[in-house]
């Protein structure tokens, strides 16, 4: 059910991505260096939000709801969720009545209206992720997509420009949720709240809670010191780069983590035994995915950089999407690989100190840096704190569970990535047609190694497939 749930969620992922990498094309492209800069500041501080108010609720569903006495969580949480939304009201005035230099008028309460309309449909994917609905996830993610790319494009054409823009985001995000998320809020609507619950989990919540807001500070906190230190356009160059990598790449990592968590958080309360056996699994799939999808991120970048956000991005973006392919592998493995010991064991006052320190480094380095060496000195030093907090993760969580994979799997998959390298190289791309067959020939060639080096057992796996679907064909 696993792999079965992985490969929906992938999918889903994946195509979601897709709209992701396209909306940010066409909404930088739209908004300029300058416009768009001006759009991450309201972006930034909703995430800033997010992360202390809504985030801890989110995670503790994911953790709990598949844990024998926690049915009434979903209303619990959703309940709490709308208490949180009325706790950010005096924070978003405060910065305004604040208004440091750098913080135009409006975006602070723009910010929260942001924040607050993603919680809710963050919320919902949680809850849907977490009972293994995997068409309701996907119907969740595409819709919403689907409405950013559309609404958002007639918006910007029409002059909406960043304050449009959040419009369509806040509603695209509402409406995903009641269409495909009926059943999350039929629950939290439904179900009995129980104060007793928050109690349970408050040893989980806070430190999470802490850690995420240190998380987001690491994540984005960069962009912060940006915009007080380099112009607009740098600070729109800066971000269109780090969200289409991101956006792109990125979100594969959550798509098997929101598919195997709930059933390693089922299986570890089984015995670590049977835990081991799960994620030896998740590892291995790991490898196998997000290895290649790195590697050739990085081999096409700039093809990526000239071909989707034009020449007003290209030196900046060229320049600075490796870095940002490494950022989002190190803390997509940092996120959901190295910490993921520590939530099972519920060890997260490790954790919390672990991103505390990176937060603090990252911030620290780039006040330093970013005035004299501007963009790039901050790209550099994300991808940095990420492996740093990655390390500081696998020390901390040692002695949990295991990280060993047979040396023939991780042989193999290095082979095949090598493979994809000489493939994609030999491919000219400086066009659409030039990325669209650098992506195919890496995608094919990978595949026909991992097969050829039998990573995995994937040749059996495969065999089993193409059997049960002549069986198939033959009986219908």
């Amino acid at each position: 059910m696993s792999t079965r749930a992985s490969l929906g969620y992938f999918f889903t992922r994946a195509l979601s991505g897709g709209l992701a990498v396209a909306t940010v094309s066409i909404f930088a492209r739209l908004l300029g260096p300058a416009g768009y800069g001006h759009w991450t500041l309201i972006a930034t501080i909703a995430v800033l939000i997010a992360g202390v108010l809504i985030q801890p609720l989110h995670s503790s569903l994911a953790r709990f709801l598949p844990t024998p006495g926690f049915a009434d969580l979903p209303a619990t949480l959703g309940r709490a969720m709308a208490v949180a939304g009325l706790i950010g009201v005096p924070v978003a005035l405060l910065l305004e009545w604040l208004a440091p230099g750098w913080l135009p008028r409006g975006v602070a309460l723009a910010a929260l209206v942001l924040g607050l309309s993603q919680g809710v449909f963050d919320f919902t994917a949680q809850y849907l992720a977490s009972t293994l609905r995997t068409r309701r996830y996907g119907s969740l993610y595409l819709g919403k997509s689907l409405l950013v790319l559309v609404a958002g494009w007639l918006v910007l054409r029409a002059g909406g420009g960043a304050w449009g823009l959040l419009g369509v985001f806040a509603l695209a995000y509402l409406i995903a949720s009641v269409l495909a998320g009926s059943a999350a809020w039929r629950a939290v609507i439904g179900g009995r709240f129980d104060i007793a619950l928050l109690r349970s989990i408050r040893g989980y919540a806070l430190p999470v809670a802490f850690s995420l807001f240190t998380g987001v500070l690491i994540s984005w906190g960069d962009r912060l010191v940006l915009a007080a230190y380099v112009p607009p356009a740098d600070l729109g160059a800066y971000a269109a780069t780090g969200d289409l990598t991101l956006q792109g790449f990125g979100l594969l990592f959550s798509a098997l983590y929101l598919s195997w968590f709930p059933r390693l958080v089922s299986a570890w309360e089984g015995g670590r035994d049977a835990a081991q056996i799960l994620f030896s699994r998740y590892l291995q799939l790991f490898l196998l995915v997000l290895t290649p999808s790195a590697a050739g991120f990085i081999l096409v970048a700039p093809t990526l950089a000239g071909v989707l956000l034009g020449a007003a991005y290209h030196e900046r973006a060229t320049q600075l999407m490796p870095w940002f392919v490494f950022t989002a592998f190190a803390g997509g493995v940092r996120m959901y690989l190295l910490e993921l010991p520590l939530h099972l064991t519920r060890r997260l006052g490790l954790q919390s100190v672990v991103v505390a320190i990176c937060a603090a480094l990252a911030l620290l380095l780039n006040l330093l840096l970013v005035p004299r060496y501007g963009v790039l000195a901050a790209a550099i030093v994300a991808g940095a704190v990420q492996a740093l907090g990655g390390a500081a993760c696998l020390w901390a969580g040692r002695g949990a569970l295991s990280y060993r994979l047979p040396w023939r799997d991780v042989l193999g998959v290095a082979c095949s990535v090598l493979a994809m390298v000489f493939a994609v190289r030999s491919v000219e791309g400086s066009s659409w047609s030039g990325l669209l067959l650098q992506v195919v020939t890496g995608a094919v060639t990978y595949a026909v190694a991992v097969l050829a080096f039998d990573v995995a057992g994937l040749r059996a796996g495969a065999g089993r497939l193409l059997v049960s679907f002549r069986q198939r064909r033959n009986q219908g």
